[in-house]
């Protein structure tokens, strides 16, 4: 009776600890489903990640302006003149990879200092091929090549193959007397006043200064901060 007892209590016991620990194996160990999941997940991850790349500050910017060879302007223009100019070469990276494709679009302003008598192309976005469009902070040298005309100048061959500002025109048409002057040439007009309108701020100087600028020679534009494509 004793050893029967015993015998069943063991094989009781036994069996117990058989189920729970089977319960606990199950609880513990993940189902193939969940395995593989996380399995899918973890491939998933390399194919998100988004690498940033830089063009770092400094980088040169060779570029080109598709108009006159000469930008003639004053430097009183009443506001900042918008141009548009195109990438010559290729910023490629050290592994030769494209990064800014030639022909890229940069569109800026032409901006003028009264007080220092000087001129500068300062760069908002850059355009890729694809219409992609980027926020870009770039500068040209500043540029101070100036010259002076007087009144009743003959001004037809300062002005020949140019494209003027706004003031510069207006300079221009009351240094010489004839208003109509600069009609013939390339106006870059700012938006803000008008070539007639600024002829009399001009009317009653003896002399203008004009900044006469070679676009494709000092617009080489200089990165002021990275630039993050991607």
């Amino acid at each position: 009776m004793y050893k029967c007892s015993l015998s069943t209590l063991t094989k009781t016991v036994l069996i117990g600890l058989s189920i729970n620990f089977a319960a606990t194996i199950s609880l513990v160990l993940p189902s193939p489903n969940f395995a593989q999941t996380n399995l899918n997940l973890e491939q998933e991850k390399p194919s998100q990640r988004q690498i940033a790349v830089r063009v770092p500050a400094g980088t040169k910017l060779s570029v080109n302006y598709n108009g006159p060879k000469k930008i003639l302007v004053s430097p009183n223009e009443p506001a900042p003149i918008p141009l548009k100019l195109e990438l010559v070469k290729t910023i490629s990276d050290f592994n030769a990879y494209y990064l800014i494709p030639a022909g890229s679009q940069i569109i800026g302003e032409l901006v003028t200092m009264q007080d220092q008598k000087t001129a500068q192309f300062v760069a908002k976005e850059l355009v890729l091929s694809n219409g992609r469009r980027i926020e870009i902070s770039a500068t040209s040298r500043i540029i101070q090549r100036t010259s002076e005309i007087s009144k009743n100048q003959k001004v037809e061959r300062i002005i020949k193959n140019s494209a003027l500002g706004t003031a510069a025109a207006a300079a221009f048409a009351a240094m010489s007397g004839n208003p109509l002057i600069a009609s013939q040439e390339v106006l870059l007009n700012s938006g803000f006043g008008s070539s007639p309108e600024l002829i009399g701020t001009f009317r009653n100087q003896e002399k203008a200064t004009i900044i006469t600028i070679f676009p494709n020679n000092d617009f080489t534009l200089t990165l002021n901060s990275d630039l993050v494509l991607r």
